[in-house]
């Protein structure tokens, strides 16, 4: 087979356009300023990288605060787009999340055919910086139908060669770094890789790893050109020049091997010489906000400088080693420390059958007050469908300081051994410089105009209402919003509600309060604001995209009943009984369940208004007439209720304390036409031995979330304004696998999935969780752990166990 190769352009970092940076703030200074304000970096399970069309994509995402190292507890929004390989996007939704993570799935549309497809995850606060630090996956959804044959066809490479630190010097011992790719962006293994001189004379040799990368040294010569060739085999062959090489300057090497030290050679020409009197050069070693100054000095008669740094010195995962002249950056390399933040001790295990169902256990290591939060999924052994680039370790360690595509990243951390550490080395050499650009790390320093976001923001407008002014609006719990009591601008009847976390279709339902203390229904006009910041989406993508050798990679042979016909995907369902009790008593303290009344139909009809049943609880309920009338010269309103308890001779204005979903009640008149059908339970304390809030009696009232007879059977409130929200957090479905007929054909085993486990959690009592997954005909079945520990440990783990 004869391949066209393309010849490309070398690729190499040379650091320029240093005019810019002032030179009143020192290096470290502008690390500190630059890093201050905190950085979120997401990370996006997906439970796989390849569907089949008829399945829904299902992920779980977790956030981190790179400052502290631990989950973010800040933000609760997650932005979730998907798109297309053109950069088309197909989908937009917004996502609840708690305490550093958010779960959710995206029905695969049947329009959007066989392909590659990115999905993008981001937060607010990530737009306060110049760095996109948000998440893209790349999926496929392949197409069903009989595998066409593949077609012969033309391949084309790019060579790319980087000397370490950035510099290509004469006369002096050079480390550089080779990478060979396809026009895709992915990895090509080579058998062999020479240098040659501008007379055709071999310089030296050199070998790819499994990612197509290599390193070799060489002492180049003054005046001389060099090439650098590649054999993938013996008639294929991808060339391309070194850069040009300087006649003065410095060098860096590092020596990444001992687990104890770093060692560190800087190298002159000998012409620089000259120019190092009088010039300051020293070390930075940094990392986020953290930096540490290191002097460099060269002896009068030696053109070398060796530092050494303890392990102990250096930061944990990736740290930026820059050679600076004075405030000029001249050389850098990253380099990747030992962490103790990854947890490598997990173990899932089969403990029984139970009908159709397999009970699993997982069990990773006690840590005083630590909990794991971890998805799981679920796929056989044989499985092609789950080949992601990186895994949450990578995520968090890696991906935040370099640049450009880290292809299979996850590999790097799988284990500890000596040989991923040296492949990674090499990886990080091939990257170049960071990612940080030291002009934006000098003169443009971050500024908070993007908050984290937290819940949706309701406005809204009191348009008109009946009778007196409206002074305040009650807002009844919906969903896991509590009741509020919202105070109104009576410049323009306009009021804001914040962090309120609404889905789509949630029914919200307001009451207007009088000034007088009465409710009433009112005209609203309503408005919510997600804030969300749509920003464009940028990614290397190929530069020709071929549809014939999509298909290929796309087709995969399915039988057409390969679904099971009759199974049908219902929607979520609320069930009747206990489950609907629990989200009605969502805000209720516990303690408070067993001694509050549970209002009934049969009480709605007994007490229509609930101060019907607050008088037959060892209180009186007052009326007057709600009017305003002027005593010696002075203006005393009458109000339309008071409580007082029985046994109260006289009424000094103190009264019981009222309190509706936990918000108190400054004026009773609110509870006037409150009717009882609105109320899921009432505790009535007369001495407050219960609440332990007042001594002269309280009440809590607890107002329903949806009505006592269902949405169908319920009559509207005169005093109640109902409004459906358009805008809102996706609903966040139960898992749903697809009934498949035959388990053994090797589409499932390649594409299948058997089960998804979003919410894992695992504490610090028992390091262990079980959990159950459908028991399926496979021996043998590959369990795909990620997560994260609350103390920020990181967690990311393939476990094949046998089940049979």
């Amino acid at each position: 087979m004869k391949i066209r190769l393309l010849l490309v352009t070398v690729w190499f970092c040379i650091f320029s356009g240093f005019s810019q940076i002032p030179s009143d703030v020192s290096p470290n200074e502008a690390v500190g300023r630059y890093f201050k304000i905190p950085r979120e970096t997401v990370y996006l399970h997906l439970n796989k990288s390849t569907y089949l069309p008829q399945e829904e994509i299902w992920f779980k995402a977790y956030v981190f605060d790179r400052k502290n190292g631990l989950p973010s507890l800040a933000t609760t929004n997650f932005n979730v787009e998907l798109f297309d390989a053109s950069g088309n996007e197909l989908y937009s939704g917004l996502f609840l999340g708690s305490e550093g993570h958010a779960k959710g799935n995206i029905e695969i549309d049947a329009s959007w055919g066989a392909g590659e497809y990115y999905i993008r995850v981001s937060t607010n606060w990530m737009n306060n910086f110049i760095e996109d630090d948000s998440f893209v996956a790349r999926f496929k959804v392949l197409d069903v139908g009989p595998v066409p044959q593949p077609t012969e066809k033309e391949l084309s490479y790019d060579l790319q060669v980087l000397p370490e630190g950035g510099h290509l010097v004469s006369e002096i011992e050079n480390t550089l770094a080779t990478k060979l790719i396809d026009k895709k962006g992915q990895s090509v293994i080579f058998n062999k890789g020479i240098i040659l001189d501008s007379n055709g004379n071999e310089v030296t040799t050199f070998t790819s790893n499994k990612f197509g990368l290599a390193k070799f040294t060489m002492v180049p010569k003054a005046g001389m050109t060099y090439t650098a060739k590649v054999f993938l085999d013996e008639e294929q062959e991808v060339e391309a020049s070194l850069p040009k090489t300087q006649s003065k300057g410095m060098v860096m090497q590092v020596d990444n091997q001992s687990n104890e030290v770093l060692k560190i050679k800087l190298s002159i020409h000998s012409s620089t010489r000259l120019t190092l009197q009088n010039q300051l050069y020293y070390l930075l070693v940094h990392q986020n906000q953290k930096s540490k100054i290191v002097p460099v000095s060269f002896p009068e008669d030696k053109l070398e400088s060796e530092i050494v740094i303890d392990r102990s010195e250096l930061y944990a995962g990736v740290n930026t080693l820059t050679v600076f002249n004075k405030n000029t950056p001249v050389l850098e390399r990253l380099v990747f420390n030992t962490t103790n933040q990854i947890t490598h001790n997990v173990r899932v295990t089969a403990l029984n059958k139970k009908k159709d169902s397999l009970i699993m256990s997982i069990n990773l290591p006690k840590k005083n007050k630590v909990t794991y939060d971890l998805s799981i999924s679920v796929l056989p052994e044989e499985t092609k469908g789950y080949a992601h680039h990186h895994n949450m370790v990578s995520t968090m360690l890696l991906r935040p300081y370099v640049q450009g595509v880290i292809e299979n990243a996850s590999y790097y951390f799988e284990d500890s051994d000596e040989e991923r550490q040296e492949n990674l080395d090499i990886l990080l050499l091939a990257q170049g410089w960071s990612r940080y650009s030291w002009n934006n790390i000098f003169n443009h320093e971050p500024k908070v105009l993007y908050d984290f976001n937290r819940g949706l923001v309701l406005r809204g407008r009191i348009q008109s209402s009946r009778g007196s002014n409206v002074e305040k609006v009650y807002l009844f719990p919906s969903g896991t919003n509590q009741g509020k009591v919202i105070d109104i601008n009576q410049t323009d009847n306009s009021f804001v509600v914040n962090t309120l976390f609404l889905k789509k279709d949630d029914r919200l339902r307001f009451s207007s309060i009088r000034s007088n203390g009465s409710m009433a229904r009112s005209n609203m006009y309503l408005k919510v604001q997600t804030n969300r910041f749509k920003k464009p989406f940028e990614i290397e993508l190929p530069d020709v995209i071929d549809m014939s050798e999509s298909g290929v990679l796309s087709q995969v042979e399915v039988p057409e009943n390969f679904f099971a016909n009759n199974v049908e995907q219902l929607e979520q369902v609320v069930l009747t009984g206990e489950k609907k009790e629990t989200l009605e008593d969502a805000f209720i303290p516990e303690r408070f369940k067993r001694y509050a009344k549970k209002i009934t139909l049969e009480d709605t009809r007994k007490y229509p208004n609930i101060l019907d049943y607050i008088a037959t609880q060892g209180f009186r309920v007052k009326y007057g007439t709600g009017l305003a009338s002027v005593v010696d010269g002075q203006i005393k309103e009458d109000g339309r209720v008071q409580i007082l308890p029985i046994n109260a001779r006289t009424y000094n204005g103190s009264g019981t304390e009222v309190y509706i979903d936990d918000v108190r009640v400054s004026d009773y008149e609110i509870l006037f036409n409150l009717q009882s059908a609105d109320i899921d339970r009432i505790l009535v304390d007369k001495n407050g031995s219960i609440s332990g809030l007042n001594g002269t009696g309280t009440i809590l009232i607890y107002t329903r979330k949806i009505p006592l007879q269902g949405y169908k059977n319920s009559k509207p409130s005169p005093f109640i304004t109902e409004h459906i929200i358009n805008k809102g957090f996706e609903a966040i479905k139960e898992v749903y696998t697809p009934a498949f007929v035959d388990y053994y054909i090797p589409a499932f085993k390649s594409y299948g999935a058997i089960h998804w486990l979003p919410d894992i959690k695992v504490d610090s009592s028992t390091g262990s969780s079980t959990f159950k997954i459908p028991n399926t005909p496979f021996e043998n079945i590959k369990f795909f752990v990620e997560g994260a520990g609350s103390d920020g440990s990181l967690i990311s783990k393939v476990e094949t166990v046998q089940v049979d």
